[in-house]
């Protein structure tokens, strides 16, 4: 599960009575006009122009150590420390909370904010609480640390895992003891209802999806029994015997879309195993290589695999490859870094020029267009400006990128849906870590402080 440290959430139902504008343009690919083309590359290339209106709202906050939003309020964590909430429309402080030192953190999943805490503050393990948006009091505390956002019924869940053993001061296993009790739950990500609850069977190894909206997780065993559960029950829906996780340790075991991968290191490579979910059968198996010299983290513990899009890639030291999910056959593999990825296409700096932007079509691993001196900005945000304010993991729907023009930058939005560009203006100082919600856009810049600016 993607995370942002310094979290905190919450929704209204009138969450932007500030203008949102129109909403993200849904997929499809078509072709840009000609004359639209040579635009794009006029504005990308020229010098600062005159560029789209930005007013400046205000300085919302500084000495700030930490930024989040969600689509409710930006959250800032403050030196002091304590977190303040300040409303998207106007900027206006809506409340200030303390929070002891190395007590907990503001964190943000499915588009909401919440406060988790660490074992023996709260609580003698972690919790997780979820601040009211009007006032900032408490609406419920969990037991448990999040490690992922399901879709339960069409709307956000958390899954959390609750060591209920854990003491106080937190203590250094010793080798070889014993496994102790993990408590799995999955709660409403609104309202904290609990959907549902179990301890995990000894020996049981959870599998749990690292992007927002799945419907499924697993649990696997040494002996390779695995077994595949619903996000909305907890139950098991399909299991099965796996060798490659009954042939000794694998290197890792991943959710990856609709498929469970299996990555195990050998002398000639990485091989890639993946499995359907429903039911649970063998689908593909793949040897990956990576290009020499290959670092020796790399040798030890193989490549990462992860969802990208329609697609699965490898990003490694040196590449990104990129292989079809249905028979895991390379589709493309570029000298390029994985940045933002989406329904549509990826964002992806060089290798040698991290300030030159490329949006590559995923099908092809062809670029559709090439942003020389523009860079990623960091989301402070799940990336998704979605106005219904749904978030059961959506995913994200845009990249922002800048590029740096003497004491601020211009800065655009790239629809990873369609691949389309879409420059907002020039804002000052420059940002380090932004959030957007329809015509706001707010940043970390100038070094500690946070700046709202109406598009």
């Amino acid at each position: 599960m993607d995370e942002r440290l310094i979290d905190l959430g919450v929704v209204t139902d009138h969450a932007d009575q500030l203008d949102i504008g129109p909403p993200p343009m849904v997929a499809g690919r078509r072709q840009w006009p000609f004359v639209m083309v040579l635009a794009l590359l006029a504005a990308f290339t020229g010098g600062s122009g005159a560029g789209s209106s930005v007013e400046v709202l205000g300085v919302l906050a500084e000495h700030t150590v930490g930024f989040v939003a969600d689509r409710g309020a930006l959250y800032a964590l403050r030196e002091e420390p304590a977190v303040t909430a300040y409303d998207w429309g106007t900027g206006e402080e809506r409340w200030s909370r303390s929070i002891p030192s190395n007590a907990g953190q503001v964190y943000l999943a499915a588009d909401r904010a919440y406060i988790r805490h660490r074992p023996c503050t709260d609580a003698t393990g972690w919790s997780l609480e979820r601040l009211d948006p009007a006032d900032g009091h408490q609406q419920w505390l969990a037991a448990g640390a999040p490690v992922a956002v399901l879709r339960i019924d069409q709307r956000p869940g958390l899954l959390l895992v609750d060591e209920r053993a854990a003491t106080c001061p937190p203590a250094v296993p010793l080798r070889n003891t014993p496994q102790t009790p993990v408590h799995l739950a999955a709660i409403d990500a609104e309202s904290g209802v609990v959907r549902w609850q179990f301890q995990m069977p000894v020996g049981g190894r959870l599998v749990s999806p690292d992007v927002p909206g799945n419907d499924w997780f697993a649990i696997w065993y040494t002996d390779g029994h695995t077994e595949v559960r619903a996000a909305a029950t907890g139950a098991v829906i399909s299991a099965a015997q796996v060798p490659e996780l009954a042939d000794g340790p694998p290197t890792s075991v991943r959710i990856v879309g609709d498929l469970l991968v299996i990555v195990s290191v050998r002398l000639d490579g990485a091989l890639i195993t993946s499995y359907a979910h429903a039911p649970l059968s063998y689908k593909w198996q793949q040897l990956f290589q990576s290009v020499e010299p290959v670092p020796i983290a790399e040798l030890a513990y193989g490549p990462v695999v992860v969802a990208c899009g329609p697609m699965i890639c490898v990003p490694n030291w040196r590449d990104i490859a990129v292989l079809d999910p249905r028979t895991g056959e390379q589709r493309w593999r570029r000298t390029i870094q994985l940045d933002a990825v989406g329904s549509g296409v990826l964002v992806a700096r060089d290798r040698e020029d991290f300030m030159r932007i490329r949006i590559v079509d995923w099908q092809t691993g062809v670029d559709r267009s090439e942003l020389a001196g523009w860079g990623l900005v960091p989301m402070a945000t799940d990336g998704n400006d979605d106005a219904a304010g749904t978030a059961a993991a959506a995913g994200t729907t845009y990249a922002l990128v800048q590029k740096p023009d003497g004491d601020g930058s211009r800065i655009a939005r790239i629809n990873l849906h369609t691949g389309e560009v879409e420059i907002l203006g020039q804002v000052r100082p420059i940002p380090s870590r932004c959030a957007m919600r329809g015509h706001r856009l707010s940043c970390l810049a100038g070094g500690d402080a946070v700046h709202l600016w109406k598009l």
